[in-house]
């Protein structure tokens, strides 16, 4: 009798739990909001495995899996549960996303699929596919969307003379008889509109109205970022001070966006709060795109104007670190942005293993040019990761290739470090520009 008793104990332990259930929530969402992975009805302490699959936009699958144990009430939450084994380890809600490989070979440094529906303006959502495996059985599985804007964001080009760009706004924001905070985003060296479309559409997704612009490489526009004019930010301010629907306005760019961005606020007090993403307070050199290897070394020229004034810029000096004392300090006192006459705070996201755009460091010589200020800005700020490079994202998404750009364009940064970047630095931004535009225009 007891003999049959203690087997049918082993039995009960070892064999799949039949109540189990994979429960993912939400399974059509915002891709830069955690998803809960969760399954229960497993006895207690049994193993269970998840996978996470998806296939970017050049077709490519990439794949994750973590094998977890289920706590004494029989479950498991990513939330709270360390991976025992597989592609990360440890507790970490969304583990799966960034810990993805892509199936052969290597893989996109940012390989969220980045579809664009039929007007070229918003997003077609990504899929990912999720399964739970007990002893190897499949218990459950579910397909996830994972949306790069929300479904009541609505896009369209603006038509204004001077200005290549396209607004992005929650339905109904621009006649609901409320004015709403305005954020004017910028794209980085990459050039064009497409990079400036994708924060307009994540900023509308939040709330905000948003104006995405073009700087170079857009029919009329220059070819190169060699004396850029800013002026079409001016020009935007101009065309949203005529608007009801229009509040305050801020300026957010991303890498050469970001210079650009504090240098449009720097000369433009009707800009009231600045995010740059990886940039720097002092621009570099300009580069000619036919001119190879096309970065900061192609040409002595600067990169910027404005009402037809060039900008200064940085010279290049190979292995200068620019927060540090030395010969180069005038060179930088010359190039360095009148940041300090921003009408609003600035914050900086910066990567502290940038190895493109040295954001890291420019944002400890951004914060002390912001001593020089004649008002003080308590909300001035820098977010500051160790391990980042100088792709920061705003998505989930999987990092395990992010620092691998070739050998020409290095950018730093580990898997983990931009994984941490991802989740912490997209809602640090969207509290501080609901908090710096809060108010009523002036």
């Amino acid at each position: 009798m007891h003999r049959l008793l203690i087997a049918s104990l082993l039995l009960l332990c070892t064999a799949p739990a039949i109540a189990a259930r994979l429960i993912a929530a939400p399974i059509d969402g915002l891709a830069d909001q955690p998803l809960r992975m969760t399954v229960d009805g497993l006895l207690p302490t049994q193993p269970v495995q998840l996978r996470l699959s998806m296939r970017d936009s050049r077709g490519v699958e990439w794949n994750s899996q973590a094998n977890f144990r289920a706590d004494m009430t029989g479950s498991v939450d990513t939330a709270n549960a360390g991976a025992e084994a597989g592609s990360y380890a440890g507790v970490d809600a969304m583990g799966l996303f960034w810990s993805m490989q892509p199936e052969n070979g290597r893989g996109k440094p940012s390989p969220l699929p980045m579809v664009a529906t039929a007007d070229g303006l918003l997003h077609e959502p990504a899929r990912f596919h999720l399964q739970a495996f007990v002893d190897g059985k499949l218990i459950g599985e579910q397909t996830l969307l994972r949306r790069i804007n929300s479904p009541q964001v609505r896009a369209e080009p603006l038509r204004l003379k001077g200005v290549v760009g396209n607004l992005y706004y929650p339905a109904g924001a621009l006649d609901d008889g409320r004015t709403h905070p305005v954020v004017i985003t910028l794209g980085g060296a990459e050039g064009g509109i497409s990079t400036a479309n994708y924060y307009a559409a994540w900023l509308a997704s939040h709330g905000f109205v948003a104006v995405a612009v073009a700087y170079y490489r857009m029919p009329g526009l220059p070819s190169d970022l060699v004396r850029v004019p800013i002026d079409p930010i001016g020009r935007t301010v101009d065309w949203l001070r005529t608007q009801p629907f229009a509040g305050r306005v801020g300026v957010m760019g991303g890498s050469w966006g970001g210079i650009v961005a504090m240098a449009a606020a720097a000369h433009d007090p009707r800009l009231q709060a600045v995010v740059s993403w990886v940039g720097s307070p002092a621009p570099f050199r300009g580069f000619r795109r036919d001119v190879p290897p096309s970065d900061f070394r192609a040409v002595d020229l600067p990169a910027l104007s404005f009402k037809g004034r060039d900008l200064p810029f940085l010279p290049y000096l190979e292995g200068i670190n620019w927060n540090q004392p030395g010969a180069h300090a005038a060179a930088l006192e010359r190039a360095t942005l009148p940041i300090e006459r921003i009408n609003g705070p600035l914050l900086l996201v910066a990567g502290g293993d940038d190895q493109l755009g040295a954001s890291g460091e420019m944002a400890a010589v951004a914060m002390r040019r912001l001593q020089r200020r004649s008002t003080a800005q308590p909300n001035d700020a820098v977010l500051y990761y160790s391990d980042a490079g100088h792709l920061i994202t705003q998505m989930y998404q999987p990092t395990t290739f992010r620092h691998d750009t070739g050998p020409y364009i290095p950018v730093g940064g580990t898997p983990a470090g931009y994984a941490r970047a991802d989740r912490e630095s997209g809602p640090a931004v969207l509290a501080f520009l609901r908090k710096a535009l809060s108010k009523e225009r002036d």
